[in-house]
């Protein structure tokens, strides 16, 4: 599949240039702007295998970088924006696949900026009425077999990490559901059991990480 050009890529990442962020567009492992409470995320390439898809591993890593310094900052609108942009991105250059491993490949290697890889995952799967994207079914069956494999490779601190934005992505989903079709309480049981259902694959992945250690 070819790849975009450099001017598809410099547009996105022209969405934080217009907000006083300046970067090599070269360089996405290094960031020219620093925060006081906050430390740029180094990727070293050799934890992913870049081939001929550098150009977006570079722009992923840059733009997830950014991302984490919005939420820093608490710029939530702008925040948002960023995620719909790399939404829109690979959905257009049908790099969904893509996407998903390399955020699985940062959860993995860079585990202190998972709570924002999560809310990346979660925000990529609803637009911003609350109604599922057009990824989401992409997304779900990407990250369950990418959770099949964390549990097969007996990585149970990805998995975990997985498991959240999976549960995240169907508790967004319920109150779509909720909102749109108001079955809140015929549901109330179903999302009860699911929840129990997913502490117990929680409970069972730390139990995996104890046994990993022994």
């Amino acid at each position: 599949m070819e790849m975009t050009s450099s001017v598809m890529r410099f547009a996105l990442a022209t969405y934080f240039m217009k907000r006083g962020y300046v970067f090599p567009p070269s360089q996405a492992s290094e960031l020219s702007w620093t925060s006081p409470t906050y430390k740029p995320m180094i990727i070293e390439y050799d934890d992913v295998e870049i081939g001929s898809n550098e150009e977006f591993t570079n722009l992923v890593f840059t733009h997830v970088s950014n991302l984490r310094q919005l939420l820093v900052e608490q710029r939530l609108h702008d925040w948002s924006r960023g995620v719909v942009e790399l939404r829109e991105y690979v959905i257009t250059n049908k790099l969904v696949t893509s996407l998903v491993t390399l955020l699985v490949t940062l959860l993995k290697r860079h585990e202190q900026n998972a709570v924002c890889i999560v809310q990346i995952i979660e925000h990529m799967c609803f637009e911003t009425k609350g109604e599922p994207s057009l990824v989401f079914d992409q997304f779900v069956e990407l990250l369950v077999k990418a959770l099949d494999q964390c549990c097969e490779n007996k990585d149970a601190g990805v998995a975990i990490w997985i498991l959240r934005a999976i549960h995240g992505v169907l508790h967004g989903l319920r109150q779509y559901h909720e909102q749109q079709y108001d079955i809140s309480r015929q549901n109330q049981r179903h999302w009860q059991d699911q929840n129990m259902i997913t502490e117990m694959i929680y409970d069972c992945l730390v139990e995996s990480i104890g046994t990993k250690d022994n």
